[in-house]
């Protein structure tokens, strides 16, 4: 897949970044709510979905130029390999295992984005300052 964002500017890339999280976000979530039989038909479009939209991150991030691209390569390499180790687990039909992943990748996808351009880090640091409710 090839993406064409020639004139993409810096707040618009930030969209696409935040928008895109939130569309794997929801097919994580609604994955975890489906029934196991529907689970397992569904796990590995989704792993096919998670990494396209990685990619999509990575495209968008080299566009911008930012300096965490390499070490988010490597998160998303780390996610990725952890999602196909546990592709063919699902397979042989063992859903806990799976659903554990999912539920672990919907927690990552939940992270907040602190590197997403320089506008959003006083707005991540004043949020990691307030307590989180219980």
């Amino acid at each position: 897949m090839t993406f064409h964002l020639v004139a993409l500017s810096s707040p618009a890339a930030c969209m696409a970044l935040r928008r895109g999280r939130k569309k794997l976000r929801a097919r994580v979530i609604a994955l975890l709510a489906m029934p196991d039989a529907e689970f397992a038909h569904r796990f590995p479009g989704m792993v096919v979905a998670v990494e396209a939209g990685f990619r999509h991150e990575e495209a968008l991030l080299e566009l911008l130029g930012d300096a965490c691209l390499p070490p988010r390569r490597a998160d998303h390499a780390i996610i990725l390999s952890a999602l196909h180790r546990t592709a063919s687990r699902v397979e042989s039909g063992d859903l806990r295992q799976g659903r554990q992943v999912v539920d672990a990748l919907r927690h990552v996808l939940e992270l907040p984005w602190p590197f997403i351009g320089p506008a959003s880090l006083p707005r991540y640091t004043a949020a990691a300052a307030r307590p989180v409710p219980r």
